[in-house]
């Protein structure tokens, strides 16, 4: 495991999305997992600084506080890091379809008050159903006119974020 912590680059909350050269963790042991660890259970088992690269495909909204992830995400990634991350978007079916899912996010979320000193957001992108390509057009120039007014009519999918971690 040694090794793959001097990657510098983890897939946190992998499941079967398998990556090699990324330490691999999840809470449960699935083939290729490289360490199993309960995300809601902090401190993470990493030191401070670990990380140049964390992906978070569809994990976060299982999680039970956000914030704190976020907060952890921040200690152990390396000042410049980048943090991909893809969650159901709130108007999507799937964020409120999962009885896991704990919350849905929207545009606001990572560069609220409580975020905007730790990351900076590279890029944000809401995604689509192919048969709602008209929409994604709208949402991409003024995603917040997107949210406030037609998300509830035309849903999304998904929420892509890149961040970069600012220490």
């Amino acid at each position: 495991m040694k090794n793959k912590i001097q990657s510098q680059k983890l897939n946190l909350g992998c499941g079967n999305d398998i990556r090699r050269g990324y330490l691999n963790l999840d809470f449960e042991s699935f083939s290729g997992v490289d360490m199993v660890h309960d995300l809601n259970k902090f401190p993470y088992p990493f030191p401070d600084n670990s990380f140049k690269e964390i992906i978070m495909q569809n994990i976060l909204e299982h999680l039970s506080n956000p914030y704190k992830v976020m907060l952890e995400i921040h200690r152990i990634s390396s000042p410049g890091a980048r943090v991909f991350i893809r969650t159901p978007h709130f108007s999507s079916n799937n964020a409120w379809g999962d009885l896991q899912h704990t919350r849905g996010f929207n545009t606001d979320t990572f560069i609220n008050q409580n975020m905007k000193d730790l990351f900076e957001v590279v890029s944000q992108e809401i995604t689509f159903a192919h048969i709602k390509f008209f929409v994604r057009f709208l949402a991409k120039i003024n995603p917040k006119f997107y949210e406030k007014h037609l998300a509830y009519i035309f849903t999304a999918v998904d929420l892509i974020v890149e961040l970069k971690v600012k220490k």
